[in-house]
């Protein structure tokens, strides 16, 4: 993944987090997202120090991009926020990558009592 499609200052990150628009939450990743000027999303992973260490929180970003790749989400003007949780080292690289792709249709439409405002 391409450097501009990135978010890289922490601003940017608590600016899609105070946004509170989710796109979808379980035990593996939550997905949190708020419309950008841009003509493509960019995305910010985090990964916690309570999924392992640094060579398995690398390990994760590195899935995680590459899940990304899988996807059209690169196309669409959103800044998204990809907060990996510990259940995401117990699903498989393919599970996890279903769960990202439903949380990726849903960018846009409102969660169960959720407000969307537009």
């Amino acid at each position: 993944m391409e450097k501009e499609y990135r978010l890289t200052k922490s601003q940017d990150f608590k600016t899609v987090l105070d946004q509170r628009h989710c796109a979808g939450k379980n035990s593996s990743v939550s997905v949190f997202y708020a419309e950008n000027n841009g003509l493509h999303a960019r995305i910010g992973i985090s990964v916690s120090n309570k999924i392992g260490n640094a060579v398995t929180r690398v390990k994760v970003r590195r899935q995680i991009r590459a899940q990304i790749n899988l996807t059209d989400v690169l196309s669409k003007p959103y800044d998204i926020v990809i907060i990996a949780r510990s259940g995401y080292l117990e699903k498989t690289f393919q599970e996890n990558t279903e769960i990202l792709k439903k949380f990726f249709l849903r960018l846009g439409s409102p969660l169960k009592g959720e407000k969307h405002e537009k």
